[in-house]
């Protein structure tokens, strides 16, 4: 590649992982493509770096002029060649080139004019899918999945960024390096999230359909199931989020993580659905069951001194809908929950029946819920919690 303003790595070369080493040395300079007069000498150098890694003249001139040089370069390093139309994989596949069109923008994947080798086998595995599930369930099985490997991919590449790619700005790394270094750890997280994906994917799989929730799900010949639902979260986290910077807070969403994993275990009754910025969504078979993980989780912790948690939790019919949970109990589990105190759990009064027992139960004042009505909510403690 060409040397001086395009590569000043020198100094930091050594402190580069491997792959970003290879990727970055420096090269014989490439023949003269004739870059336009509209990019200035280090775009222009750029450019040329970008065709010697394969792009064409067009696309490397291109990406300099829109900025777009790491998501260029990320593309050409990932990707394998486009070689396919929509109607071949549908060919090729068995799968209708206009469902294939429904599912990847389900997932959250764009249309494109030419498709990759991978997409032909993911468009045959769709067509053994679609052997075991009707194409509705599959689309919102396609929605779900694509959210949340979304969010994984974004936090990922967030990491990178954070310990790789800011170490190399601050060491006066140019945008060039800096779009190759992003490219190859893209790469090998590729390659090392694949294996990793489908494992966590097996072992989640294993422990649901083991659970009590999955038994209840197989008992019920209705689509909507009778479950307790709740809600824990943050107490103020818009006024924390002004007062402290972003990694504060991070620290005290890792904080409020770490305890629901501590006090929710996964082979347990209690399934974590979702977590939602600084609160965390909960179904289980049975109230009492959610009532003790969700009074262990609003107990004080001192680590969460500056930050309180608190709950709210109710029971009824919900219906399970891409790994979702939808109903009225849920809408009431949620109000309760901004209703609650911090350090303090709230139950719909229709459990005091479920709950009088294992637990002490007061009803507080009645009050008015948004589209519930008027409702005299129950504050629920461990039944030795007075007597200190």
């Amino acid at each position: 590649m060409v040397k001086g303003q395009a590569y000043r790595v020198a100094q930091i070369l050594g402190e580069l992982p491997r792959f970003v080493r290879d990727a970055v040395r420096e090269q014989e300079p490439a023949a003269e493509i004739g870059v336009g007069a509209e990019l200035d000498e280090d775009q222009e150098a750029t450019a040329l770096a970008l065709v010697d890694l394969g792009l064409s003249e067009a696309e490397a001139r291109e990406a300099v002029r829109t900025d777009r040089v790491p998501l260029v370069l990320a593309q050409q390093v990932l990707g394998d060649k486009p070689r396919y139309t929509l109607e071949d994989l549908a060919r090729h596949s068995g799968v209708p080139a206009e469902f294939l069109a429904e599912v990847r923008l389900a997932s959250g994947l764009p249309l494109r004019e030419r498709y990759t080798r991978s997409d032909l086998v993911y468009a045959r595995r769709l067509d053994k899918l679609l052997e075991m599930l009707a194409p509705e369930a599959v689309l919102r099985a396609a929605r779900a999945r694509g959210t949340v490997l979304a969010t994984a991919a974004r936090s990922d590449l967030g990491t990178v960024r954070d310990e790789l790619i800011v170490p190399l700005r601050r060491e006066g790394a140019d945008d060039l390096t800096v779009a190759v270094a992003m490219a190859e750890a893209a790469r090998e997280l590729e390659t090392i999230a694949r294996d990793v994906l489908v494992y966590t994917y097996s072992q989640h799989l294993e422990q649901a359909v083991g659970s009590e929730l999955s038994a209840v799900m197989a008992r019920s010949g209705d689509p909507e199931l009778h479950l307790a639902v709740g809600f824990v979260d943050v107490v103020g986290w818009t006024r924390l989020s002004s007062r402290i910077d972003p990694e504060g807070l991070d620290a005290v969403l890792d904080s409020f993580e770490r305890r629901v994993v501590e006090v929710i275990p996964p082979e347990g009754d209690v399934g974590v659905v979702k977590y939602v910025g600084d609160a965390v969504m909960l179904v289980a078979p049975d109230a009492r069951g959610l009532a003790r993980a969700m009074i262990e989780l609003t107990r004080f912790d001192d680590g969460l001194e500056d930050a309180p948690l608190r709950g709210g939790m109710a029971a009824g019919r919900v219906r399970l809908r891409e790994g979702d949970y939808y109903g009225e109990a849920v809408n009431m589990a949620a109000r309760l929950t901004d209703l609650a105190r911090p350090w303090s759990l709230l139950a719909d009064e229709q459990l005091e029946e479920d709950l009088i027992g294992p637990f002490d139960t007061k009803r507080i004042r009645p009050v008015r819920i948004r589209g519930l009505g008027l409702r005299r909510p129950l504050r629920i403690e461990p039944p030795d919690a007075g007597a200190d």
